[in-house]
């Protein structure tokens, strides 16, 4: 009998889906040549699967007292709420579907791992310090979890397969 596969999460627009706010993607094909033959990339994308449509206006994390925001840039709408309702559901899909590990994509404010750049109200960049609302409510639902970004590959590449 054929071993399953092992599943793992990945931002769609990795996978080379263009789901990005601008209707582009970001493919890596490093990623799915090393991992095509050894696990099963299940893509995601917070920002369009909620609802937010392609093309969208781009957003960023802005910080205040109230905590950390995915606002629209310009127009300052908030889509925090949206995405969240969203990411709870998500991660219980991804609990049932059994994911091992998520890949990232790198300074999103849905997906970024780490580094991701947060805003002061008034648009002032406040650094590279920031956490995607996605990426993070996974971390925190699944503290165990093996994640990585986009740039991590081709080292994570073994330690996803070894998962």
């Amino acid at each position: 009998m054929p071993r399953k596969k092992l599943k793992i999460g990945i931002s769609a627009c990795l996978m080379g889906i263009k789901c990005r706010y601008d209707g582009g993607a970001k493919p890596v094909p490093m990623i799915y040549e090393l991992l095509k033959d050894k696990v099963e990339l299940i893509p995601v994308c917070p920002e369009f699967n909620s609802g937010l449509g392609i093309p969208r206006p781009p957003m960023r994390l802005e910080t205040s007292s109230r905590g950390t925001r995915v606002k629209v840039i310009g127009n300052g709408e908030d889509k925090t709420e949206v995405l969240a309702d969203w990411i709870q559901v998500e991660l219980n899909l991804l609990e049932r579907a059994g994911i091992a590990a998520f890949i990232f994509k790198a300074r999103s404010p849905s997906c970024g791992l780490r580094g991701v750049e947060l805003f002061s109200p008034s648009g002032k960049s406040l650094g590279p310090r920031g956490q995607g609302l996605f990426a993070a409510a996974l971390v925190r639902r699944f503290p165990e979890m093996t994640v990585c970004e986009e740039g991590d590959f081709p080292g994570a590449a073994e330690k996803l397969v070894m998962e």
